[in-house]
């Protein structure tokens, strides 16, 4: 499988990919991906983010692939419900609001929480809910609430990540913080601001306007299927090779079973005559 078209300079800046931060908010490390400065605002260089997208994309893909498990992370208003469909629709574990502490530091607690969570959401659906008091009922749904919040993004996630694909790093400074501690790979679309040295991939590109956000997710989601589709590709093939072979019934030709049938009866003659002599 491969990855999507790279869209070309005129599809990108016609979605406000080339919009960076105002000059006086960016960080040096980014002087490379920028092309210019217009009315106090950093422009970026599409052909960089061209070719860091391709790049980005081929390793992504790769993963994917792989079979390693990549967490998509962003909670900015502007991508957390996409994040979230995303998420959903390839099944992939993703958090689309605050970084909950110690995903990755205090993994074990954090899987005690998500199976409480499940716990709670079970009792819910059963009958065993209408014993409760209403009260008790009310608090024990509103903390379901609260954890599907935090947790519902990682509920299928039962081991740790080897990857983070992360929007916007210099807002999601904390995801970064504990992906860097474990020694995560980091994949990230990053603008003028951030630190290109906090991720091992970049796209360098605008991380905030709606347009450009929705483009480069349809990228990074198309190139993820594409990723999972090679997966069930490979598995239907192993499959395949490693079906049983077919007992076949072996029939003798009419001409060789008549042959041995007249060897039998030679046979049979011969043994008679041997017995009267006797």
């Amino acid at each position: 499988m491969a990855i999507p078209e790279i869209p070309d300079i005129k599809t990108l800046m016609e979605a406000g990919v080339h919009f960076g931060h105002a000059s006086g908010r960016w960080h040096p490390k980014m002087k490379p991906y920028i092309f210019a400065t217009r009315d106090k605002l950093h422009i970026i260089d599409l052909e960089k983010t061209r070719e860091k997208l391709a790049e980005t994309l081929t390793i992504l893909e790769k993963r994917v692939r792989e079979g390693k498990v990549i967490v998509l992370v962003g909670s900015k208003k502007q991508v957390s419900e996409r994040v979230k469909k995303i998420g959903e629709e390839l099944n992939i574990p993703y958090v689309e609001v605050r970084w909950p502490g110690g995903i990755m530091t205090n993994f074990a607690e954090m899987q005690k929480s998500i199976t409480r969570m499940k716990k709670t959401e079970e009792f819910l659906e059963s009958g065993d809910k209408t014993k409760m008091i209403k009260k008790e009922r009310v608090m024990l749904e509103s903390e379901l609430v609260r954890m599907h919040h935090k947790f519902g993004g990682l509920r299928n996630l039962t081991k740790k990540p080897d990857a983070l694909f992360v929007i916007d790093p210099s807002y999601e400074k904390n995801a970064i913080k504990e992906g860097r501690h474990e020694g995560l790979e980091i994949f990230g679309i990053i603008d003028t601001n951030c630190d290109p040295q906090n991720v091992d991939h970049m796209i360098p590109a605008n991380d905030d306007g709606p347009k450009s956000i929705s483009l480069l997710l349809d990228l990074i989601e198309e190139t993820i299927r594409n990723g999972q589709k090679a997966i069930s590709l490979s598995s239907v093939s192993k499959e395949a090779v490693a079906q049983p072979e077919l007992e076949v019934e072996v029939t003798l030709p009419e001409g060789e079973e008549v042959a041995e049938e007249v060897e039998e009866t030679k046979a049979e003659e011969a043994l008679a005559a041997t017995k009267k002599r006797v």
